[in-house]
């Protein structure tokens, strides 16, 4: 447990960081977040990708610093290194994409909690699904977010496997000090600039710490299309990214262990036909890694079309 007085002084040296697109219909719902916070940021930082709509207005208007960016500039690495060298008055960056919707008055000084550890640098909270989420996107949140807390070091590498770096970037804070000494976010990734900094940072002897008592409403509808895209994404990033290959990182067989879980959770005798819903979606997601895995050996326009990132391709 830590004092008010040591969750408000961690706030006060932190900055929220929010990226943003056209965010217009999640705007109202992330300020009314950020300004019912008990314990404030030193600052609020949003990093706009040149919207169309209101976005950077809405924004400006509450009061918060707004930083704009060319929509051909964007990347997951390269943007959130941007605004990390736009605060670097602050020890802590919080990171949250404009989906996720902070819950609660304190969920700010229960992200950082875990940071009075000094050998922490990385912590990641609990995603909920979105009220309207299918059954998919609910066992997704589940699987991933459960309600007990983790925390791994670089021992744990050789028996979790990728468990022992998963984090999501759409709702974490790290240790400002410690990920620039690691270079910042990789930049040439087309997706898990997060999971790629957490092996770093465990390399490097910090921890990486999930708290379930912050909490943040994101999810995602994906179609079955959507999930091939997704996973293809993943096979890249397995492939490219040196560091993951070099540890040879194994799925530990959460992979399996989320099918049968899904399975289980997707059967009723009422609807049968929800388990092959499922396993479409699986198939899709193996074909969708096979194929990222492989895509150096794949027709150099045949990857845009395959990735949910196609931006990436153009660079």
């Amino acid at each position: 447990m830590h004092s008010e007085d040591s969750s408000a002084e961690l706030s006060a040296r932190a900055a929220v960081i929010v990226l943003t697109l056209n965010a217009g219909a999640h705007m109202p719902a992330l300020l009314a977040s950020l300004s019912a916070l008990q314990t404030p940021p030193r600052r609020v930082l949003f990093v706009d990708s040149s919207s169309d709509d209101d976005t950077a207005a809405l924004a400006a208007n509450a009061g918060h610093q707004v930083h704009g960016i060319r929509r051909a500039d964007f990347g997951h690495g390269r943007t959130r290194n941007v605004a990390a060298r736009l605060c670097e008055d602050c020890d802590f960056l919080v990171y949250l994409t404009q989906d996720a919707c902070p819950q609660g008055p304190d969920w700010l000084p229960r992200l950082l909690g875990p940071f009075a550890d000094t050998q922490v640098a990385l912590v990641y909270g609990r995603q909920l699904p979105r009220l309207s989420a299918g059954a998919s996107e609910r066992y997704a949140r589940e699987f991933n977010y459960p309600p007990q807390p983790d925390r791994t070091q670089r021992e744990d590498l050789a028996r979790r496997g990728i468990k022992a770096v998963f984090c999501s970037n759409s709702f974490a804070a790290y240790r400002r000090e410690a990920l620039a000494a690691i270079g910042g976010f990789p930049e040439r990734l087309p997706m898990g600039e997060d999971m790629a900094a957490a092996l770093r940072l465990l390399q490097n002897g910090h921890a990486r710490v999930y708290q379930p008592s912050a909490l943040a409403v994101h999810s995602h509808g994906y179609s079955i299309a959507e999930e091939f895209r997704r996973y293809f994404d993943i096979g890249v990033l397995m492939s490219i990214d040196q560091e993951l290959s070099r540890v040879r990182l194994a799925a530990s067989g959460e992979g399996l262990r989320f099918l049968r879980g899904e399975l289980v959770a997707a059967w009723t005798p009422a609807r049968p036909q929800a388990i092959v819903g499922v396993v479409v979606r699986a198939v899709a997601k193996y074909l969708g890694f096979f194929l990222g895995r492989r895509h150096a050996a794949l027709p150099g326009a045949w990857r845009p079309r395959l990735s949910m990132h196609s931006f990436f391709w153009s660079r």
